[in-house]
């Protein structure tokens, strides 16, 4: 098993719903046939959701669950050692195909660690479509953000572009070049 070293990570899991796979318009209430392993969700830890979901929701085009507060009994205090007390409020985003990809978690009381200038630990990586004017919507919120590059895959094409949300997490965005 492996232990958190930090106080916080990255990527925090949080939550024990259910990945579903949503099939034009009907969702099933039967569990999922889910092979293991599976990465459930990656969920960033951020100081202001509302202004998060700016990004993931508004220029993304995620959807997004209700904004709710945990329970005082959350498994994510003593697992990920948030103090006793501090209000942890949550959402999860959703793409067309399957819900709850992508969750995050606000700590708004906390002074939440900010990357310094070493190498980012971790990255989220979302295939996006017409990535240039997403990237103009993010750069007129003035996050950071690199150049674009195209690379090759083995079936296909594609051009990358990341950018440094408000609390530091590196979002890699790409977009399948049709030609």
């Amino acid at each position: 098993m492996r232990y958190l070293k930090s106080g916080f990570a990255a990527i925090l899991l949080l939550g024990t719903g259910a990945c579903v796979t949503v099939t034009k318009g009907a969702e099933t209430s039967a569990a999922p046939v889910i092979e293991y392993p599976h990465v459930k969700r990656p969920n960033l830890v951020v100081s202001d959701i509302e202004r998060s979901l700016t990004i993931y929701r508004d220029i993304l085009g995620l959807t997004a669950s209700d904004v709710s507060t945990s329970s005082a009994e959350s498994y994510s205090y003593p697992v990920f050692k948030i103090p006793e007390g501090a209000q942890i409020r949550g959402a999860t985003l959703h793409e067309p195909g399957e819900q709850r990809v992508l969750a995050l978690t606000e700590l708004a009381t906390l002074d939440l660690p900010r990357p310094s200038a070493a190498p980012h630990m971790s990255a989220v990586v979302i295939g996006v479509t017409d990535l240039a004017s997403k990237f103009e919507q993010v750069e007129a919120l003035g996050l950071t953000v690199t150049e674009p590059k195209i690379a090759g895959g083995v079936d296909f094409d594609f051009v990358e572009q990341a950018f440094v949300d408000f609390d530091g997490h590196l979002i890699v965005l790409y977009e399948v070049l049709t030609n």
